[in-house]
């Protein structure tokens, strides 16, 4: 069972910038429940080109908790089929083929509820980075500081909609511009320069790869936990008659016969059918792990390898730093050896594996309750020992 898609019409373009449009669609009153969303979700395309199919990725800068209509953003990439084409050709009243939300670049509201919020944001990276500022504002109190990084201001994308909100919420959001036509590329030092509260502050960044790593190099030499860190990283799909072939033969690897995977809480073993994917194995188990493009292009599908080995065909989600730390994507894995494999998709960052992200998590609230217990205990005495 692979995910599914649906007709969605267009309510209304929107032209952002002369190279950025955004796309409102209507949602049919059958299908609202399927595309009730989280901030910070995707949905993913599917168009015909030619005498073949395209799919895409565009994250949704809407806000679920505002209520307000289903909304992607999209910024022409040079010598890009999908994203001049939309541009150029999609009009209010037209169709689109659309999945049902996915992705799992969204806030974590359970386990630092009131922690300091930093959200960085490079170029279209805001798209999904002005969903879960404005999610951030609505449903919590978190002090919160963006860093949007553009070319120059004429690329600035919800520019006005940022300078509303900062207005709006002066007292707990800080708004950062930065333009490299005016001053140089960013630095680590004006980086650096902003953070503070990083033992206990979340960190989402999204935006072109260099981007991304500066920032995540950055907050690493900061002391900034991994687990506290989370990353979106979109990459167009090779299309059909572009795609490149796996130099490793995936049907003469060895393979076990089975292999564990952790979904929603629960190991699972699962049935290993040769030439089948990961993903395709876990569907065919009757398990549904989040997936979206299938393509390895979005990541949805991130696991962490506890044991065993895998091979990907492709891994474009991912930076080399997130494979070194054992993440591999289910939609293009194969077991590449006979060793028993077990798998964990429920304890996966957006930037690595992080299976001590939830232990680490409730560890720090406990010890948080402990200090303030502490603390008023101390208080107590103090206030008994005053005549």
């Amino acid at each position: 069972m692979s995910v599914p898609f649906h007709e969605l019409r267009v309510s209304a373009v929107i032209h952002e910038t002369p190279e950025c449009a955004s796309f409102e669609l209507a949602v049919p009153k059958e299908l609202e429940e399927a595309y009730r969303y989280k901030a910070g979700q995707h949905l993913t395309f599917k168009l015909s080109w030619d005498d073949f199919t395209v799919t895409r990725c565009y994250s949704l800068s809407s806000c679920p908790d505002l209520r307000e209509p289903l909304r992607i953003g999209v910024k022409r990439v040079e010598g890009g089929r999908i994203s001049n084409w939309l541009i150029d050709n999609l009009k209010a009243g037209d169709s689109i083929i659309a999945s049902v939300p996915e992705g799992r670049f969204v806030l974590d509201t359970a386990t630092r509820p009131g922690a300091p919020l930093f959200l960085f944001a490079g170029g279209s990276g805001i798209t999904p980075i002005i969903s879960l500022l404005k999610s951030a504002l609505t449903v919590t109190k978190r002090p919160i500081t963006l860093l949007y990084a553009n070319q120059n201001r004429e690329s600035v994308i919800y520019g006005e909609e940022l300078r509303q909100l900062a207005a709006a919420h002066s007292n707990r959001l800080l708004v950062h511009h930065h333009f490299d036509a005016e001053g140089g590329y960013l630095t680590p030092a004006q980086v650096q320069a902003l953070l503070h509260h990083t033992d206990i502050a979340e960190f989402y960044l999204c935006g072109p790869e260099p981007f991304m790593e500066l920032i995540e190099n950055t907050l690493s030499e900061a002391g900034v936990h991994d687990e506290l860190v989370y990353i979106e990283r979109f990459v167009s799909p090779a299309d059909p008659d572009r795609d490149e072939v796996d130099p490793v033969d995936a049907a003469s690897l060895e393979a076990p016969d089975t292999f564990s995977l952790w979904l929603n809480g629960r190991s699972r073993t699962v049935a290993y059918l040769k030439g089948k994917t990961l993903l395709q194995c876990a569907q065919a188990a009757g398990l549904q792990p989040a997936h979206s493009c299938e393509s390895g292009y979005c990541g949805s599908c991130m696991a962490h390898v506890n044991s065993g080995k895998v091979h990907m065909r492709t891994h474009e989600a991912l930076s080399e730093r997130d494979i070194a730390r054992g993440v591999a994507l289910l939609c293009q894995s194969v077991p590449a050896s006979r060793e028993p494999l077990e798998l964990d998709s429920d304890s996966t960052s957006f930037r690595a594996a992080s299976a001590v992200k939830s232990s680490y998590s409730k560890r720090a609230s406990q010890l948080a309750a402990v200090a303030v217990f502490a603390i008023m205990v101390a208080g107590t005495l103090v206030l008994r020992l005053v005549p």
